[in-house]
């Protein structure tokens, strides 16, 4: 098996930590993996296990010329390559003579493009490359709809994402808390997303706002990530009087998440859907939160609703609900025991349904199923 994927560890995020993922967990297995990638990146906190790497430059468009090369040396008929995403990684994959080739699909990526000049042909391409693919794994049904869509009578097959259960997993809150300087008896939410606007951190300023005073006090929002709306975003929680309950940390590194997530009462994502390429696919923290024994509170938009069960330790509110959030935010403020017992829920569930494991026996009996693994 091959892996492409210039998102690879030790570089951070979804999409690097769902290649390192099955390519290490294809190596437990007993399979040969060989990983075509980049060099550099940060480091991410995942170990994989002893994989035969080549990494090419990651200047372009050099990086695509040397992975075209390394693709025709290492593919073999009947050997599958599995795809980070479908562009530059598939297309690489079909023009270097692969097959079978395996393209993940995970949102954003199959939306249109903002350049009116590109979209017609961008669209073209897309509809080429997931057509051409032998197959496309989405990471939720959602995806796999945008698949369709991006590229009618594709083989497209959902299989939605897993976390690390033993990494990710409950722990002590309060040295949780100690790390973060918080007193042991405030009520933590946890917010860890790029700091987009349509991630919808001011949902949870405003569902703060909407609190009486005396509530609100008892409340802090832990923030944790970057990006490049971070001066829009914190002006807006200075417009609704709750910068004083806004705890904002920045970039935390993959190794230090299971801590975060362990200091909190509830972790929120209040994703909202835009006309640009704004989506949320799945939302993986979300399910490495309630690993860690956290309920969840999420916006039905998206892919989300694939990580996110109702009644099983999480709540789906609607896009810019924040009214329903706040009344979510009072419940914890009278009743804190309820959020422990959905966050044993949620850990529950988790273990039954969301591991890595389990996602990889889903994925290598689609492929067997399919005819592309032996």
């Amino acid at each position: 098996m091959i892996v492409h994927s210039f998102d690879y560890p030790p570089m951070h995020g979804g999409i690097a930590r769902l290649c390192g993922e099955i390519a290490g967990g294809m190596r437990r297995r007993g399979r040969p993996v060989q990983v075509v990638t980049q060099a550099g990146g940060g480091g991410s906190g995942m170990l994989v296990p002893a994989v035969s790497e080549l990494r090419v430059t990651a200047s372009r468009p050099r990086r695509e010329w040397q992975a075209l090369g390394r693709l025709r040396e290492s593919a073999r008929e009947g050997t599958p390559v599995i795809c980070g995403t479908w562009y530059p990684e598939g297309l690489l994959a079909l023009l270097a003579g692969s097959r079978p080739v395996v393209i993940l699909a995970h949102g954003n990526e199959l939306l249109p493009v903002p350049s009116r000049w590109r979209r017609a042909a961008w669209a073209r391409l897309a509809r080429a490359v997931l057509g051409s693919a032998d197959l496309v794994v989405a990471n939720s049904e959602y995806t796999a709809g945008l698949v369709r869509a991006a590229a009618p009578g594709s083989r497209v097959v959902p299989i939605p994402l897993a976390a690390d259960h033993r990494r990710f997993a409950p722990g002590d809150r309060d040295a949780a808390r100690r790390r973060l300087g918080l007193d042991a008896d405030l009520r933590v939410i946890v917010t860890v997303a790029r700091l987009l606007a349509y991630k919808g951190h001011d949902v949870v300023f405003r569902a703060l706002a909407a609190l009486p005073d005396n509530v609100r006090g008892r409340f802090v929002h832990v923030v944790a990530g970057r990006g490049p709306d971070r001066a829009l975003i914190e002006a807006e929680a200075h417009r609704l009087g709750v910068a004083d309950r806004v705890l904002w940390l920045g970039f935390v590194d993959e190794a230090d998440l299971p801590q975060l997530y362990r200091a909190a009462d509830l972790f929120a994502l209040c994703t909202r859907a835009t006309d640009r390429r704004e989506v949320e696919g799945f939302g993986l923290a979300l399910l490495e939160a309630q690993a860690c024994g956290m309920p969840v509170v999420a916006t039905a938009s998206g892919g989300i609703p694939d990580a996110v069960a109702p009644g099983e330790g999480g709540w789906l509110i609607e896009p810019d609900d924040h009214r329903a959030l706040a009344d979510l935010l009072l419940r914890l403020d009278e009743d804190p025991a309820e959020f422990r017992r959905a966050g044993a829920a949620a850990r529950a569930r988790v273990e039954r349904e969301g591991t890595w494991d389990g996602y990889l026996d889903r994925f290598e009996a689609t492929l067997r199923a399919e005819g592309l693994l032996s």
